[in-house]
């Protein structure tokens, strides 16, 4: 595993990296998940791949877990895996008692939702939002939110 990769616990490490480091750790990521995927557990390498650099963005970007990124398409979560606290357990990923190959809600404060194939991150996200409001969530117009809690966002 990378340099840079094993120096990654949380999201809030991302955010110490330089824009050329993060370049260096997309790299690295795509690297261990080629690893992992080809020789270890099998897996989707290709919708992993095509995500790295997005999902590095968003979790540098935001602020996770506050910010609640939804995956539409659970086969794109590898990278989100080995940057919150699960990097050590990446090797077990889709085997018996191992970490899960999609989104998990048990397995991390990051994991918003259980999930798998696409489509289900719009209407989860909606019902997420309207639930809010009916618990006192306080609207501020065009779809913007203020209250005490964290704030969601869709992303991939």
């Amino acid at each position: 595993m990378g340099e840079l990769l094993n120096r990654i616990n949380s999201p809030k490490d991302l955010k110490k990296l330089s824009i050329h480091e993060l370049e260096a750790l997309a790299k690295e990521a795509r690297e261990e998940i080629i690893r992992v995927v080809t020789t270890v557990t099998g897996g989707h390498l290709g919708a992993n791949l095509g995500s790295v650099e997005l999902t590095l963005a968003l979790h540098y970007v935001f602020d996770t877990p506050r910010d609640r990124i939804f995956f539409d398409v659970g086969h794109q979560v590898y990278t989100h895996k080995l940057i919150t606290g699960r990097r050590d357990r990446i090797d077990t990923l889709r085997q018996y008692k191992g970490l899960y190959g999609f989104t998990q809600r048990g397995e991390s404060e990051y994991d918003l939702f259980t999930t798998a194939h696409a489509g289900t991150s719009i209407s989860t996200s909606l019902g997420m939002v309207e639930a809010r409001e009916h618990q006192g969530g306080v609207s501020q117009g065009r779809g913007r939110h203020r209250r005490r809690g964290p704030h969601l966002r869709v992303g991939l």
